[in-house]
């Protein structure tokens, strides 16, 4: 599928028109946000990846086929960024999720080997507030093997369930390194995108 960098916005003001549905990619900064993205859109560098965590400031829009708008969202919860540079981010987030009337959903990338963690908390608490769908994907699945790796699922699915507000469990599990899951989380982004999740 084609898939193009539309435009970097470090405001409000910089966002590109609202004109076909939009899903956004959110997580902790080293949770492997880019490489996903690259993988999906099968397009090696076109969501950059930074070997210092932390380093992506702006929201990043991609346009997927020309029908879809996929967005990279900051990284969050690396400790060496100034607090003033993390305030800012936050609030052009929140502009993003508050405000954007093609927003369909948000998916919440998760290290399968650490669980949901507590700012990763607070963006569901933040989501539900704005009334925004999310879908739980845990990234690095090759990282386990198979009994760990059934475990984590299990303890992580439990985890998920337990959070009020808008989420779309299942979770959906892939490997940006083995590709395991993507052809999963395609078809859980069409659905998103065509309207038809539960």
């Amino acid at each position: 599928m084609q898939a193009e960098f539309v435009t970097g916005a470090v405001n409000a003001k910089g966002f590109p028109t609202a004109s076909v549905p939009e899903i956004a990619f959110a997580g902790r900064s080293n949770v492997g946000k880019s490489s996903l993205l690259n993988r999906l859109l099968n397009r090696k560098n076109l969501a950059r990846v930074s070997r210092t965590p932390g380093r992506t400031r702006e929201i990043n829009f991609f346009s997927v086929g020309g029908t879809w708008m996929f967005v990279d969202l900051p990284g969050y919860g690396y400790a060496k960024v100034a607090r003033d540079q993390r305030q800012s981010w936050d609030q052009v987030m929140e502009h993003y999720l508050g405000q954007r009337s093609e927003l369909r959903a948000v998916i919440i990338l998760l290290d399968l080997r650490r669980g949901i963690t507590d700012l990763d908390r607070d963006l569901m608490a933040l989501l539900a507030l704005k009334g925004v769908p999310w879908l739980p994907v845990a990234t690095k699945m090759d990282k386990l093997k198979s009994n760990p790796r059934r475990q984590a699922v299990r303890e992580l699915q439990e985890a998920v369930a337990r959070v009020p507000g808008f989420g779309m469990p299942p979770v959906v599990t892939v490997s940006s390194h083995t590709d395991e899951g993507l052809g999963v989380l395609w078809q859980r982004l069409r659905e998103i995108l065509d309207g038809n999740h539960a």
